[in-house]
């Protein structure tokens, strides 16, 4: 038995012998994009007032430059807690499954409401050589417009970036896979159980819904452990990692863990609405691949690879052995000996020949303490 351990400082559980907190780093990452929101607003705030004090004839440029810094830190701030935190939090679910139009709206809404406060308390707080030379309402809706108009042009990307993937549209944006590129990566197939019989007990549109309540539940698990979203297909999700991301700390395979723990954990819920509890069947595996952009009118990141098609393949391959998951031993010799300290066991169940192969490939289950996943 193979022990791997995937508490890392960035894994959502603190192991008990850790005394001292330390921040994940998804939060550490959540507060870099506060103080960048609020570094672009400053930027913008400064631009924007320098603009007006050559407008209105104000000669004192560092008096403006300097309100214009204030009001975009106020701003900013509040725009970046609500879009940063509160937008990821599990308060903002039933915002975040609503359609694409209807959550523009609404955050717009929201965001308006945000800067016309901050731009209130902004003017009682602030004295500025404009506020004498203009109607205050005209400059209160003047600058909550201006405001309601960047923030609507950064929400509009930040939503196409979920719709596409963060990764993906930055990589498109730089040109990092214009042409091909050589990557090691994790791939973890994951393929819903029995969908078969699942869509005739359910139905079509009844499985669909399962299926979306299901992806959308498990997305915060995998951004969670640094997993990326590479593709849906169908009842199956490909999640992806760059192979020294993945194999920290047996990142992913905590990943998958913590996937079936959220699942046991809200079984009731999917009992209570499906009148079943989902079960994923998975495969694990790390090596090289090539990425590059491929498509016309339509563009995506595609992975090429036979990584792939063994990740793949030993999804298919767990009926055979009786698990729900299958790691192959070229991912658990990736992960080496410096991940095998605690949780997670990886046990040998011998050889597998995979089509395309022409050498038989060992293979691993793994359960966890709760003894999930196997």
């Amino acid at each position: 038995m193979t022990n791997l351990n995937p508490s890392v400082a960035d894994q959502p559980h603190a192991q008990a012998g850790h005394a001292r907190w330390r921040p994940s780093s998804r939060l550490v990452a959540r507060v870099h994009l506060c103080l960048v929101i609020v570094a672009a607003s400053t930027a913008i705030g400064m631009g924007y007032w320098s603009i007006l004090a050559a407008v209105y004839g104000i000669d004192d440029r560092g008096v403006a430059l300097l309100h214009g810094g204030l009001y975009g830190v106020t701003i900013g701030g509040g725009l970046a807690t609500f879009q940063v935190f509160y937008m990821a939090s599990a308060a903002s679910l039933p915002l975040r499954r609503v359609p694409f139009l209807t959550g523009l709206l609404v955050r717009t809404v929201i965001a308006a409401l945000i800067i016309v406060v901050a731009l209130a308390f902004c003017r009682l707080t602030f004295e500025s050589p404009l506020d004498r030379r203009s109607l205050y309402l005209f400059d209160l809706a003047r600058d909550t417009l201006f405001s309601v108009g960047v923030y609507v042009a950064v929400s509009f990307v930040v939503m196409m970036q979920r719709i596409i993937g963060g990764r993906v549209l930055r990589n498109f944006v730089i040109g990092r896979y214009h042409r091909p590129v050589r990557e090691d990566r994790v791939f973890l197939f994951l393929d819903l159980a029995d969908s078969t019989a699942l869509a005739r007990t359910l139905g079509d549109i009844g499985v669909h819904a399962l299926i979306s309540r299901l992806f959308f539940d498990i997305d915060d698990v995998i951004l969670r452990y640094g997993g990326e979203v590479h593709r849906y297909i169908g009842d199956e999700v490909v999640v992806t990692w760059p192979l020294a991301d993945g194999v920290e700390g047996g990142r992913c395979l905590a990943c998958y863990h913590a996937i079936q723990a959220l699942i046991a954990a809200r079984a009731d819920s999917y009992r209570a609405e499906f009148g079943v509890v989902p079960v994923f069947r998975a495969g694990l595996h790390g090596g090289p691949v090539v990425a590059g952009e491929c498509g016309d009118s339509k563009q995506e990141i595609v992975y090429f690879g036979d990584t792939i098609n063994i990740a793949a393949r030993l999804r298919s391959a767990c009926k055979e052995f009786g698990v729900r998951l299958l790691v192959s031993e070229d991912l658990v010799r990736a992960m080496g000996a410096r991940h095998r300290s605690a949780a997670f066991s990886l046990d040998p169940l011998g050889y597998v020949r995979l089509a395309g192969r022409s050498t038989d490939l060992q293979v691993f289950a793994s359960r966890s303490p709760e003894g999930l996943g196997a």
